[in-house]
């Protein structure tokens, strides 16, 4: 989708901002906010704090005033044709709503000819993505997770979900794994927690091709994996309180439940991940779990 009236700018469909609107398309909610720190891109540019970022929403009444799961743009780009929103308003690069002070919401009539609430970029690397973290180490990180695997491996599922023999309790894996790839797709979302769905996608995939059911007795299928599920084999379990999220205060590794680093790639500093609650003690040192068979460090993560 082009942006029209600040030049051509070509936004791709999945990080092109829609929604309906009410009134019958003629008013809009509008929510400016600021940086609180500086941004890079995937580009290298960096957006300094203070840039003003936007988003908009079409709700009959005020909306509320935080939305996490509802990202600022560095460009915003509304009006045209009321009730025809989804078709004339784009934007790009999505901001995570904790990088970001926030205004308050007006109501404002939708313009007839486009405006530009924000203009920071015409840069599509930028504009079409949403990886964007702290230029200052030292501030909190929002993770971003790459989901180029997770959405080859969803296409799979959802032409095998096409056929008219999957139904029933196959069909209701389906839709717990879609309900999942929908949350993954969002700004937060750790590689850890990606790669899990992937795995469980695969191994969905994977009894469908040996038995033609997506569901499978012996698997977690559609499901994230079950914390209190061990074996012979597991860690020791030192203590146990409630599965929350929690801050890594420095760079961490992800580990097995043998005690072996499963990747080269760094947990980032500052990133927020959800840990079931246990404390688990492999060889001698203590690790909280972040997913199926994925471990960080205990004294990496922020108290």
């Amino acid at each position: 989708m082009a942006l029209t009236g600040v030049g051509a700018t070509s936004i791709i469909k999945e990080n092109t901002y829609t929604a309906s609107a009410n009134h019958q398309g003629t008013r809009v909610w509008v929510q400016y906010g600021t940086l609180k720190y500086a941004l890079k891109g995937p580009s290298g540019r960096v957006y300094p704090a203070g840039t003003k970022v936007a988003r908009r929403a079409y709700n009959d009444t005020i909306p509320a005033s935080s939305l996490p799961n509802e990202p600022f743009y560095l460009t915003l780009i509304i009006g045209g044709l009321p009730g025809a929103n989804n078709l004339t308003d784009a934007g790009g690069g999505a901001i995570a709503e904790s990088y970001v002070n926030i205004g308050t919401w007006n109501e404002q009539d939708y313009p007839s000819n486009s405006v530009a609430l924000v203009n920071n970029t015409m840069d599509n690397t930028d504009l079409k993505s949403s990886d964007f973290h702290p230029v200052d180490s030292s501030n909190p990180d929002v993770p971003h997770a790459n989901v180029d695997e997770l959405n080859k491996v969803y296409a799979d599922l959802v032409m095998i979900g096409q056929h008219n023999s999957v139904k029933g309790a196959d069909k209701k894996v389906v839709y717990s794994l879609t309900d999942r790839y929908m949350k993954a797709k969002g700004i937060g979302v750790t590689q850890a927690e990606v790669d899990q769905l992937v795995a469980d996608i695969n191994t969905a995939i994977a009894n469908y091709k040996r038995t033609g059911h997506l569901s499978d007795s012996g698997t977690t299928a559609g499901k994230p994996a079950n914390s209190n599920t061990t074996t012979a084999k597991k860690p020791t379990t030192v203590n146990v309180s409630k599965s929350r999220y929690v801050k890594l205060r420095k760079a961490s590794y992800c580990y097995n439940h043998k005690g072996k680093r499963v990747s080269k790639k760094l947990l980032k500093k500052g990133s927020i991940i959800r840990i079931n609650g246990k404390v688990y003690r492999i060889k001698g040192k203590t690790y909280y779990r972040i997913a199926k068979n994925r471990y960080v460090r205990v004294v990496n993560v922020a108290k």
